[in-house]
């Protein structure tokens, strides 16, 4: 009997250990979120960007703003925070691009081609400059099954400023 108690104490304290640490991570999520957010907000208001469209990402958050034609994008890895403004007016074209890893020869008979998805980003081709990317799933930042979603949201983006582009760019 007094084995069963040593063993409902065991895990008893584990489970507990155990919901500590999930809380503590849960908690320097939301404190990351929130300051990504803090930080973009800053930023949309020292360009004077009102937004008529904004995504949440794991790792960045982006917004359109469609009277100014610009998109603010603000991305954070580790404690550094980076951002950068697309002018709609530079991008000749937007596309959803699909990033795959090494595949090796046999692989694909027993696996799904997505298994080997690593990224899925938002590429724009600017006039005269590099191209740029956003991110919307990475295979270290997301779970495999988030991946449809997020496929979804690139593909939804991609249209919307796709269609911004085009009347501008049949015009010149």
């Amino acid at each position: 009997m007094s084995t069963l108690i040593v063993a409902v104490i065991i895990i008893g304290f584990v489970a507990a250990i155990c919901l500590l640490l999930i809380s503590i991570h849960n908690k320097h999520k939301r404190e990351a979120m929130n300051n990504l957010l803090k930080h973009f907000s800053q930023l949309a208001t020292e360009n004077n960007l009102i937004f008529s469209k904004q995504e949440v990402l794991n790792t960045c958050v982006v917004a359109l703003d469609g009277t100014n034609r610009k998109i603010l994008v603000v991305t954070k890895e580790d404690s550094f925070y980076g951002s950068f403004i697309i002018d709609l007016d530079e991008v000749n074209i937007c596309t959803v691009k699909k990033v795959y890893g090494t595949i090796k020869a046999g692989d694909l008979k027993d696996d799904k081609l997505d298994q080997h998805l690593e990224k899925i980003v938002l590429q724009f081709t600017l006039d005269n400059k590099p191209s740029i990317e956003i991110e919307f799933y990475h295979h270290y930042h997301n779970h495999m099954y988030e991946m449809p979603e997020l496929v979804q949201k690139a593909k939804q983006w991609g249209a919307m400023l796709s269609k911004m582009l085009k009347p501008l760019k049949q015009i010149a």
